[in-house]
């Protein structure tokens, strides 16, 4: 197995309000490997989301140690974690989060313009690359708003993959579609993985976290399971989704 990209040692986190602590977190300690697709699973309130915002470096721990690509998240300024962010990480979530009223191609543009990096004049390639991976290129001048929510979520994905990064988290990423349309993101995301992209899934159903390879169970902020899914479900439907 490759070397991990992300490590999790004893990680904790706790909430303050009003003089009271609450723990989200706590001890939760793993590794992934470079190329897994793993998905994080547990009920309302177990604690996966704020593991998963603390992965995606949208949090910092109270307690325990993060490490990304071998570094502590701890050692960086919030303005070079952004960096990380944007370079490293894609986001996909349940609700898409994309600007309304506002093109398909805009949509997917956003995260290289707060690349300081980024080659303008190599923008419209990225953007397009992105779009046909997830058979959206014909829709690339529909506005945001015009689209189906299963179409909205191919251009969140789109988003998520057009500066290449290294990790794709994926927050419920079927939680508000229909049937087909989930099996639609799920083949995508499997693809991703396939071409060697770090998938970490977060869901509260079975049959969407068996779409993974390992699957981490988080029950009041304890990592409770850890297990290669033995009998993985496999997406289908390839031929719908690239005409």
């Amino acid at each position: 197995m490759s070397s991990a990209i992300i490590q999790a040692k004893n990680l904790c986190k706790t909430y303050s309000s009003e003089g009271v602590a609450t723990a989200a977190l706590c001890g939760v300690t793993f590794s992934v490997a470079k190329g897994e697709f793993i998905s994080i699973m547990g009920p309302s309130g177990s604690g996966k989301s704020t593991l998963m915002q603390m992965l995606g470096m949208l949090d910092r721990p109270t307690g325990g140690e993060y490490l990304f690509e071998g570094k502590n998240i701890n050692d960086y300024t919030d303005d070079e974690l952004a960096k990380i962010r944007n370079k490293k990480i894609g986001f996909i979530f349940q609700s898409f989060n994309l600007l309304p009223r506002t093109s398909v191609y805009e949509n997917v543009e956003l995260p290289l313009l707060y690349d300081d990096d980024h080659l303008e004049m190599n923008n419209e390639e990225k953007i397009m690359k992105a779009l046909r991976s997830v058979g959206m290129e014909h829709r690339v001048d529909y506005l945001s708003n015009q689209l189906s929510g299963g179409e909205k979520q191919r251009v969140a994905v789109a988003r998520a993959l057009v500066n290449d990064p290294e990790v794709i988290f994926a927050d419920e990423p079927t939680g508000n579609l229909d049937s087909k349309s989930g099996l639609q993101v799920m083949r995508i995301l499997q693809e991703l993985n396939n071409q060697g992209h770090t998938i970490i899934l977060v869901t509260h159903e079975t049959y969407t976290a068996q779409h993974a390879k390992r699957i981490l169970q988080v029950k009041d902020g304890k990592l409770v399971g850890d297990a290669i899914v033995t009998n993985r479900l496999i997406a289908k439907g390839e031929g719908e989704l690239l005409k």
